[in-house]
């Protein structure tokens, strides 16, 4: 995880970003993991959606379309 010490405004929101989109991708791992030993049932596919489309909707800013989210959601977690 990024350090958290002796930042400026604009670092704080950088690394505020990161740690969502952090977050955001070992929630979808997880998920990930709980459909293929378990199935898909409705609670696992609205959680997958409503994921994806944080991570679609901070794309949509050019200034997070950092590395770590410069990909296709919809094909890396296989949404139809």
């Amino acid at each position: 995880m990024p350090d958290t010490k002796d930042k400026t405004a604009g670092s704080d929101e950088s690394y505020t970003v990161k740690l969502l989109i952090s977050a955001v991708h070992a929630a979808l791992n997880e998920l990930a993991e709980a459909i293929r030993l378990y199935g898909k049932n409705d609670f696992r596919t609205g959680q997958l959606y409503a994921y994806a489309e944080c991570l679609e909707i901070l794309q949509l800013c050019p200034s997070f379309r950092i590395p770590e989210l410069d990909y296709d959601v919809e094909k890396r977690y296989d949404i139809r």
